[in-house]
């Protein structure tokens, strides 16, 4: 509950939103940090992550409020729901206000005519796609981390994950967007999808809002196209020979019709990984799981596709049970967390005809720094995949993870090597933004973003500029030391 309000910072809020809004620290310390495993010392070199308030508000009307007065105050507004990344886009910068979503949760509604649904932003995309199911309907792509990233959270991202193979990314599934600009205005977005039929106008459009980290505006409703529910699904897991047998198939596969609603694969590594963190996976080597679903005829023809690369490509196919049991399993990847105590990872956009080599250099930078790695993904668009590398680290072991951090730097090499690039910005990937964007297009971002938050109120310190630490120079050559240090000290530390 809020202190009494002569003692408080700010206590207009207080009185708009009661036990809502707090500034006490115990409570504050919470938002310090997301899913990466940062130690605090490191932490406060690179920004100040302690909000000086939390507000929770659960309506449109609240939001704007909040924002205006933040506008009016030159106070760093900072939006958050479920904080499911590791790359810092919900934590503070800049002390400032924390406005927690999680009160903004929940089907709005249905146009069952339409196939629009209305949604909260803080509303989880498994609690959706639950909610959609008992009505007879389902969500046209989700993240795989569904049962705890938020519908306003991914879409702020750049919203591929499962179902974007057959269906395309998030920002092409909005309708319609409502989003609390910079100076507590409501702005209504129009989408690009077949039922808006339009772009925005006089504002910027669905697509640059879903990729922008709240920094342009906080998404407080979203109209979002839905399906009827598949009357049948089809669900298959390969066993390959080596990675370039899986890349094969997977490149057929992704661009054949019908496309495939999931296509997820995993490099072998990552299986020893599950064995250490005490799980038994369903199978050893280069696995690729596929899940068509439609009518009949199209899963139908979906497992006709898979037998021929099978064929073609020296793969297996396992037990159709064991392929439902992968398919109920799609969203525990980061189970492999067990063997920690933590992991760090880089995630990368990659072309889909590159990954067998880039788990081949991965695999190699592992051995080299003597630490072991795992590599995942799952194929988003023909030719293109979201992959995600893992190492194992311990950040209570402050030296030893440090020297550790190193290897990040050295994954996004590889990416960069092989035409890719990495997934998210926040604050840790702001290193890699001028191998990211080109500089038309980092320009135009930087452009949009003085534009419509020429005061630098919400979500400042992210994605248009690294801080001191982070600036490329300094990090480059910080990481290269770390990177000898750990090769020279390998299994002493």
């Amino acid at each position: 509950m809020a202190e009494p309000a002569d003692r408080l910072i700010h206590p207009e809020l207080a009185a708009l939103l009661g036990d809502r809004y707090t500034e006490d620290r115990f409570e504050r310390s919470f938002y310090r940090r997301d899913l990466a495993s940062v130690p605090p010392f490191l932490g406060s070199l690179v920004g100040r992550t302690l909000p000086a308030a939390v507000a929770r508000p659960r309506t449109t009307e609240e939001v704007s409020a909040i924002v205006r007065y933040a506008h009016q105050h030159r106070l760093p507004v900072t939006p958050r729901a479920a904080a499911t990344t590791a790359y810092w886009n919900a934590v503070p910068m800049r002390n400032g206000l924390v406005v927690d979503l999680n009160g903004m949760r929940g089907l709005v509604s249905l146009d069952e005519e339409r196939l629009v649904a209305t949604v909260l932003p803080g509303t989880r995309w498994e609690e959706l796609g639950r909610a959609l199911e008992r009505r007879g309907y389902a969500l046209l792509s989700y993240p795989t981390s569904a049962p705890s990233a938020t519908v306003g959270g991914w879409i702020s991202m750049e919203g591929h994950g499962i179902g974007s193979l057959k269906f395309g990314g998030v920002a092409g599934q909005v309708v319609r967007l409502e989003v609390v600009l910079a100076d507590g205005e409501i702005g209504n977005v129009p989408g690009t999808s077949r039922v808006s039929g339009t772009s925005a106008s006089g504002t910027l459009p669905v697509t640059r809002f879903a990729a922008a980290e709240g920094t342009l505006g906080i998404i407080t409703r979203v109209e979002l196209i839905v399906r009827r529910r598949p009357g049948a699904m089809g669900h298959h897991l390969l066993v390959f020979p080596h990675m370039t047998a899986l890349q094969g198939a997977a490149v057929a596969l992704a661009a054949a019709a019908p496309r495939p609603f999931y296509a997820h694969f995993v490099a072998p590594a990552y299986t020893e990984f599950l064995r250490r963190a005490g799980f038994e996976p369903n199978a050893s080597g280069p696995l690729l799981a596929l899940t068509y679903d439609g009518e009949p005829g199209e899963v139908a023809a979906g497992a006709e596709n898979v037998r021929r690369e099978v064929g073609r490509w020296g793969g297996d196919a396992l037990p159709a049970a064991v392929a439902t049991r992968e398919w109920e399993e799609r969203f525990l990847a980061l189970r492999l967390k067990r063997a920690g105590p933590s992991v760090l990872a880089a995630e990368s956009w990659l072309p889909l005809e590159e990954i067998a080599g880039y788990e081949a250099d991965v695999s190699a930078l592992g051995r080299q720094q003597g630490l072991p790695t795992a590599t995942y993904g799952t194929v988003v668009a023909p030719g293109l995949a979201t992959v995600m590398s893992l190492y194992p680290c311990d950040e209570t072991r402050v030296i030893s993870y440090l020297l550790a951090l190193s290897l990040t730097k050295k994954l996004y090499d590889v990416s960069f090597r092989h035409a890719g690039r990495p997934y998210g910005t926040g604050v840790w990937n702001t290193p890699y933004l001028s191998r990211s964007f080109s500089g038309t297009e980092a320009a135009a971002r930087r452009g949009h973003k003085a534009e419509m938050d020429p005061l630098n109120i919400l979500n400042p310190g992210k994605s248009y500029a690294p801080p001191p630490l982070l600036r490329p120079p300094l990090f480059k050559t910080g990481m290269e030391i770390l990177a000898g240090v750990r090769r020279a000290g390998r299994g002493a530390l």
